[in-house]
């Protein structure tokens, strides 16, 4: 994920929750250690990995991760 051309960058939860906010009617989906954040048109806005030990006994925090642009408006607004 420390690519300059991924797709989500990570953020702290801070970011992640201004971000979120600012994005009403979100719909949340879960899958195993990930939680997946989307729009009410069904866009990935972030991605929540849960925090975990592995087993080796390392701690794994929870990271935070946002859609790093947001995907173009489906209905433009016409200007006259």
């Amino acid at each position: 994920m420390k690519s300059d051309n991924s797709f989500f960058v990570r953020v702290d939860y801070r970011e992640f929750k201004t971000r979120l906010n600012r994005s009403p009617g979100c719909e949340i989906r879960r899958k195993g250690w990930e939680t997946v954040i989307c729009d009410d048109e069904g866009d990935v806005l972030g991605i929540v990995h849960a925090a975990a030990i592995d087993d080796k006994g390392r701690v794994h925090p929870t990271e935070y991760y946002l859609r790093r642009i947001d995907p173009p408006r489906r209905n433009p607004r016409l200007v006259a």
